[in-house]
């Protein structure tokens, strides 16, 4: 696809990412799932879980052999030494990372992209999907030992916070992180902390993936309309990011704000239950991210209601953190304001651009079933250090 700011092309695959998490759990009934069912049966394929694999093979891949070639013509002769390297951090939500079926998957595939990089990146723009079949097939290079140790998994609230937490305005304190994407809300609460050799740490005591991005709102709009054509979605899109609403887009944000309120109780209510004072729940903070994200409904049915809720002994009016821009990035000399709308689009890249070693370590929400203070609240002056087999 050449245009970038057609949301829904004719015949288009959209949301890939919740297509790979459906496909890796067996949710084959999943509606996320429905144009690439559709691909496939208009392709006279019968494997749905091979097709979507080769769609994030080939889109990985591309985009890491065009990340690759950046590299070269910035650093000459890079990949000719032996000790030149390569390493590729993927963010997963918490909720979808800490399974082992997702986790597993979305790393064979990215290796099995890596190792394919150069070759489908001189395919690009188009490729048959018979050749790209048979180009997987023969490949034998995804598992090697170098690929393997240079693929990992990380959770997205972790990537997305990476600049928060190295800047000043970062305090050890719990938080809620609202994620507003195309085709979700990825929620989590955790607590922030330095561990006793200094290094930062979050332990995420929930973490929840909401089927409500601003791509929902389009959809509901459009069955308001009773009418699904992708033009149809395409103009529902635009008008929508241009802030325009109509008497459908406004029924789509109240539903989905309504839908937003149940699954902040549900997000903050799986936090509370995890700690050892449970009234400390009344000193969280919200942090605001995502492409998607606006004030009505993302914004305002995160702060209003949730917090009014029975889960508080009275009403609280949470404060809002904003994320800082990163002070090693430069935009050119645009604006604050564009700075920080490009900054909700990349602090997840940001973040990932550091290191493995380097990233803050981190402890699923599976693995805080049974808190002790050491793990679950920081607010004394040793930490004991949290034991996690999934730790980084």
């Amino acid at each position: 696809m050449q245009d970038q700011n057609i949301h829904y092309p004719e015949k288009g695959l959209y949301h890939l990412k919740q297509a790979m998490v459906a496909i890796a759990l067996g949710r084959e009934q999943d509606p996320i799932l429905w144009p690439y069912q559709r691909a496939v049966q208009e392709s006279n394929l019968t494997d749905l879980r091979g097709f979507i694999e080769s769609c994030a093979v080939y889109l990985f891949a591309i985009t890491l052999g065009m990340v690759k070639e950046d590299i070269r013509k910035r650093l000459q002769g890079f990949g000719d030494h032996p000790e030149d390297y390569l390493a590729v951090n993927t963010a997963v939500p918490v909720a979808e990372a800490q399974e082992k079926k997702v986790a597993d998957f979305f790393r064979d595939l990215v290796c099995e992209a890596l190792s394919l990089a150069d070759e489908l990146k001189e395919k690009y723009p188009s490729i048959e999907l018979e050749e790209l079949i048979l180009i997987r097939k023969n490949n034998q290079q995804s598992q090697s030992p170098a690929i393997r140790k240079a693929c990992h998994i990380y959770p997205e609230v972790s990537a997305n916070v990476q600049g928060f937490i190295r800047s000043r305005v970062a305090i050890p304190d719990i938080y809620l992180f609202s994620d507003t994407g195309a085709g979700t809300v990825d929620q989590s609460t955790f607590i922030f902390y330095h561990r006793s050799d200094n290094t930062e740490h979050l332990n995420f005591l929930c973490g929840h993936v909401l089927p409500l991005g601003a791509g929902r709102i389009d959809f509901l709009a459009a069955e308001l309309r009773g009418n699904l054509d992708p033009c149809h979605l395409e103009a529902i899109c635009q008008k929508r990011e241009e802030g325009s609403e109509d008497q459908a887009i406004r029924q789509a944000k109240n539903i989905i704000g309504e839908d937003l309120k149940k699954g902040t109780i549900k997000t903050l209510a799986q936090a509370k239950r995890k700690m050892i004072n449970q009234d400390n729940i009344r000193e969280i903070k919200v942090i605001f991210g995502g492409g998607g994200h606006c004030e009505h409904p993302y914004e305002r049915c995160v702060v209003r209601g949730p917090f009014s809720h029975s889960l508080f002994r009275e009403p609280i009016n949470p404060p809002v953190v904003g994320l800082p821009i990163p002070h090693d990035l430069t935009f050119d000399g645009r604006n604050e304001n564009t700075k920080r709308r490009w900054m909700r689009r990349l602090n997840v890249a940001y973040g990932l651009s550091f290191l493995k070693e380097d990233l803050s370590g981190f402890t699923y929400p599976k693995d805080c079933e049974d808190p002790n203070p050491g793990q679950i609240w920081p607010r004394v002056r040793h930490i004991p250090d949290a034991v996690s087999k999934d730790e980084c």
